[in-house]
């Protein structure tokens, strides 16, 4: 075996074996932060630097964990030397997964698929540019070379989703870019709430002085987003939490925060589990699959905040109190009050994996007529490792039932990203084949290939789909 080839990262002759079921499947991503607008105008890229390193805050992290200056990251510096900045860091990453994906995508991508290593930074960046030129890359043909059939954008709840509408009406391109729901500063602890509820009001014509108004202001946006072939909800929450409410109370909150007063942490407690049961029951109403991140403490560095902004590669892994008290409280009450929607969690936590996935368990149910109405997601972000994604394997096959699992995504700004797909193909096969060495299953290849497909994508598709 040789690095980075045919076999790479199947370490098992069954995994091999079974790799070959999926090698060649599309891929249903449908959780990511690639920008509409640049689908459809589908630019051709012109500069490797661009493409692969800009708005990817996983490089930025272990750039500055290598000391490479700022101005060399996010600032000025020319690009190739950027470039190289990014070669030198990568060339030592061993362990690390950027090391893989870097890897994989020069492979796959480039057909490049020696070591990246300093020494030929220089060279290589002028390669990658004239390939880019000759070959007319763009995010459309990267699209398109990956087999991506299904793309899930991630948008503000006010967005008037033009390049949606413009991307639906194109009939040169026959991937699906469906928007996703993300209603983030509809939360009080968030710093733009105020400021939110105030271009809510206009985009809606409407006053909101009550919880109620918020609530049928936000139906009107899901609604919207509906009409534009939206499938699915995401929030990203610190916590879970679950703080009875009655709606005085958050009528009360609702004036507070619009005012900018200091809430107690009962009361973000509260907002939070009141505004998040009233989602879920629109969500179900409108069948979106309702998508939760948590476990995420974000802008941590406060002078890289302040001068770069959000997103640029300084948040950390969270921890909390009392995670499956709070989580059975909270499915509970929206099973009592008939507000579940179909679900995908994914916790940042691997400490609260098994809490998570056995938590979920308590509260599936076939009233979708599909498996898994809640999902336990993908190994998500810090965890989006070889170690992570193992790891969540394992708990989701103890736990539940894997065969049912909605599979992997990109949750990335990149449009070089899609490999990644392949990764946690590769795992997978290994992890599965690894059963079959062990003789925990038997080597039925033809029931184990269908296991694979569903994995890797059929899973999704079924469960992505309108009923």
């Amino acid at each position: 075996m040789v690095f980075n080839d045919a076999n790479f990262m199947l370490h098992n002759e069954p995994a091999k074996r079974l790799y070959q079921a999926i090698e060649e499947a599309p891929i249903f991503d449908f959780h990511c932060h690639l920008n509409p607008k640049e689908i459809y105008e589908d630019k051709v890229y012109e500069d490797i630097v661009d493409l692969w390193l800009g708005g990817d805050h996983y490089k930025w992290r272990l750039m500055r964990a290598n000391g490479v200056p700022e101005s060399h990251i996010t600032g000025d510096a020319p690009k190739l030397e950027k470039f190289k900045a990014w070669i030198e860091t990568v060339s030592k990453a061993y362990g690390n997964p950027l090391y893989h994906w870097s890897h994989l995508e020069m492979q796959k991508i480039f057909g490049i698929s020696s070591p990246l290593v300093p020494e030929k930074a220089e060279s290589l960046y002028y390669q990658l540019n004239q390939y880019l030129k000759e070959k007319r890359i763009s995010p459309r043909s990267l699209i398109k070379a990956a087999k991506v059939h299904f793309i899930g954008t991630t948008d503000h709840p006010l967005d008037d989703l033009v390049w949606h509408k413009k991307i639906k009406e194109d009939s040169t391109f026959n991937t699906v870019v469906a928007p996703t729901f993300r209603p983030d500063e509809a939360f009080v602890e968030h710093p733009k709430f105020a400021t939110f509820i105030q271009e809510l009001e206009a985009k809606q014509d409407c006053k909101i002085l009550s919880f109620k108004e918020l609530i049928l202001a936000l139906e009107q946006r899901i609604a919207y987003f509906a009409q534009l072939g939206c499938r699915a909800s995401d929030i990203s929450f610190t916590e879970i939490v679950y703080e009875p409410v009655m709606e005085d109370e958050l009528n009360t909150i609702l004036l507070k925060a619009r005012e900018g007063e200091t809430l107690s942490n009962k009361e973000i407690y509260q907002w939070q589990t009141g505004l998040f049961r009233s989602l879920c029951r629109l969500y179900k109403e409108a069948d979106f699959i309702t998508q939760v991140h948590f476990g995420a403490l974000r802008n941590t560095n406060t002078e890289l905040y302040q001068r770069l902004g959000a997103d640029i590669g300084v948040d950390s892994t969270g921890d909390q109190v009392s995670l499956a008290r709070r989580l059975n409280l909270l499915l509970d009450d929206l099973v009592v009050n008939k507000s579940l929607p179909k679900m995908i969690w994914y916790n940042l936590n691997p400490v609260y994996n098994t809490v998570l996935a056995n938590t979920l368990a308590n509260f599936q149910d076939n009233e979708y007529g599909i498996h898994n109405q809640l999902q336990f997601g993908a190994a998500w972000w810090f965890n989006d490792t070889k170690k992570g994604m193992l790891d969540q394997l394992e708990v989701y096959a103890n736990q539940s039932l894997l065969a049912n699992f909605v599979g992997m995504l990109t949750d990335s700004r990149s449009f070089l990203s899609f490999p990644r797909h392949d990764y946690f193909r590769r795992i997978l096969a290994t992890y599965v084949g690894q059963w079959i060495v062990d003789e925990e299953i038997p080597a039925d290849y033809e029931a184990l290939g269908r296991f694979m497909k569903d994995i890797a994508y059929d899973n999704a598709v079924s469960f992505f789909v309108k009923n």
